[in-house]
């Protein structure tokens, strides 16, 4: 999959100049899902059960009936593990600040699966906590899109960021977003994975 060309502004030169943009593939399987158990159950040496149980987000149809604070420990289970992968990759405060995000979710079985279920709520935060992107508003992410596959041998999630813009090293986040973020970070170094 081939990045199309995206145009930008020459401000110098008062002209518009073509500009391919940047890709990351980031994937998410069972060799991540087992990287990811061990560093957390170093952290965690009372814990039995793995964190994050399958290589693809729970469907909305599963998180959405849960009770509030089950919900809420789910969105953190996924938002630790994605600020542990980014990280893991490198790409912990890039401060994306435009880009298009393709998912691709390989199941195991050929069970239906409804696209719309799949949507990446507690990923999209994670991206956001770990400072890869800025924000996961539409201003930041101008388009998400879903796709479903399966494979037997290997189910996973593939996640295609198509970068168009970074955010500017004197660019500050808003004062809103600085404490979230920061509020992370504290939860982070005490409960890291």
């Amino acid at each position: 999959m081939g990045a199309l060309p995206h145009f930008v502004v020459d401000k110098e030169r008062c002209k518009l100049i073509e500009h391919t943009p940047e890709i990351i593939t980031m994937v998410i399987d069972s060799e991540t899902l087992d990287r990811y158990s061990e560093a957390y159950f170093k952290l965690h040496p009372r814990a039995h059960v793995r964190p994050i149980k399958q290589p693809f987000h729970e469907s909305i149809n599963q998180w959405m009936i849960l009770r509030r604070p089950m919900m809420n420990a789910l969105k953190q289970k996924w938002k630790d593990f994605i600020c542990w992968f980014v990280e893991e990759q490198g790409y912990s405060n890039l401060r994306i600040k435009q880009c298009e995000i393709a998912q691709k979710i390989y199941y195991e079985t050929n069970r239906r699966h409804d696209l719309d279920n799949g949507v990446p709520k507690f990923i999209l935060d994670g991206l956001v906590q770990s400072g890869m992107i800025d924000d996961d508003d539409s201003e930041h992410i101008s388009k998400i899109t879903l796709e479903c596959a399966t494979d037997h041998d290997n189910p996973r999630t593939v996640l295609n960021v198509t970068i168009f813009d970074y955010a500017s090293p004197d660019e500050e986040l808003p004062k809103w977003k600085t404490k979230e973020r920061n509020k992370g970070e504290n939860h982070d170094r005490e409960n890291c994975c």
